[in-house]
């Protein structure tokens, strides 16, 4: 879409819109963002991450992989999901989110994980809102690369949320008298959800 047409968009409108035509070329291509992810994997293992070095989207500056984790450790409803990563700038990657994917592959909900389970800088709100607000779309990136950047833009607000109530269950846990090192606790996984309605969304900036 051209800039000028952008400009004639609310930013919901424009991202619904881009996050909608992604939909349309996966529905064409009878394809999903995580059908993309495996194309050339012939036997899914729980726990790898596909790709092996991560799909690089957004002038290179967002990173994501795809995985499952066994029956056991599953969420309901949950196929696997994705991890999204952002370059801080400093040849580091900072955990922003994960994106919980049902097996139809429709995107569940969003999540934030402990700094244990992914390791590297821990994402500070602020910074999250400046590194997206910053960042710069690419057409030539790859369809579901496309597709993640337009959901990161589509769903600024709730992953503010989710960083929000991230920080006070990092909080919360401290006040309990939680470790010391509540990022390193391995019996603390999730911190925060958020639900993702994508139709309702679409529905609501596309059609009103």
């Amino acid at each position: 879409m051209a800039a000028s047409a952008k400009q004639k968009l609310s930013v919901e409108a424009y991202w619904s819109q881009q996050v909608f035509d992604c939909v349309q070329e996966m529905a064409q291509r009878q394809t999903n963002a995580v059908l993309l992810m495996l194309a050339d994997v012939d036997v899914l293992a729980a726990e790898q991450h596909y790709p092996d070095d991560g799909l690089l989207f957004g002038n290179n500056r967002w990173r994501a992989f795809y995985h499952c984790h066994d029956a056991e450790n599953r969420q309901t409803n949950e196929h696997g999901h994705f991890h999204i990563f952002t370059d801080t700038g400093d040849s580091q990657w900072a955990h922003v989110a994960g994106l919980s994917i049902d097996r139809d592959g429709q995107p569940l909900h969003w999540f934030a994980v402990n700094r244990w389970v992914t390791d590297g800088p821990w994402l500070t709100r602020s910074d999250f809102i400046s590194v997206l607000n910053n960042s710069a779309e690419c057409s030539g990136d790859e369809l579901a690369g496309r597709w993640l950047y337009a959901m990161l833009q589509l769903y600024t607000a709730e992953l503010d949320e989710l960083f929000v109530q991230r920080d006070e269950r990092v909080q919360q846990l401290a006040n309990n008298g939680g470790s010391t090192q509540i990022h390193e606790d391995r019996t603390v996984y999730t911190l925060a959800t958020k639900p993702v309605a994508l139709k309702a969304q679409l529905e609501t900036h596309l059609l009103n």
